[in-house]
């Protein structure tokens, strides 16, 4: 890929890039720093990389920055509540939640690779295929973990209260 391949790459995928790391991400600063992430590997990589194959190694790349900082943040998290915790010497019951709060929290509980495909499927419109081509999943898989997605998720929020629906 030219240095002109790797503009016209920015220009067409940066902003797809940017909305997958957002509904992903939920922070609009840690989505800035994945796309960035990834456009900086986009370069560093561009004589290795086909134009053809731009956007798919774009959002891998994004998908991969992100699944690292929510690694990280989940062990922060489950340290700091473990400490809460013993301090507390008792864990506090679930509060209830709105419905936006309650969805948000159950997709913060789903494992990230079906919450990337979840997001892509149902909130981006993006296919099976592009799904796969752009995670590096067999489409296959993909489907298995879009099923399992929705059911973890229908079970939380019913947990939470939320209807059978």
């Amino acid at each position: 890929m030219t240095a002109k391949e790797y503009n016209d790459e920015v220009r067409l995928w940066a902003d797809d890039a940017m909305r997958f790391a957002v509904r992903c991400g939920g922070s609009h600063a840690d989505s800035q720093d994945a796309v960035q992430e990834a456009l900086v590997s986009l370069w560093h990589r561009h004589e290795a990389v086909d134009f053809a194959n731009g956007k798919r190694y774009l959002m891998g790349a994004v998908y991969r920055s992100l699944m690292s900082l929510f690694r990280h943040r989940r062990v922060v998290r489950m340290h700091a509540e473990a400490t809460q915790a013993i301090a507390d010497n008792a864990v506090q019951p679930d509060e209830r939640f709105d419905v936006r709060e309650a969805v948000e929290y159950s997709l913060g509980t789903l494992p990230e690779v079906q919450r990337a495909i979840l997001q892509l499927r149902d909130v981006e419109g993006y296919s099976y295929a592009e799904i796969g081509e752009a995670l590096s999943i067999d489409v296959d898989r993909v489907q298995v973990y879009l099923f399992r997605a929705r059911v973890a998720m229908r079970k939380q929020l019913k947990s939470m209260g939320y209807g059978s629906n």
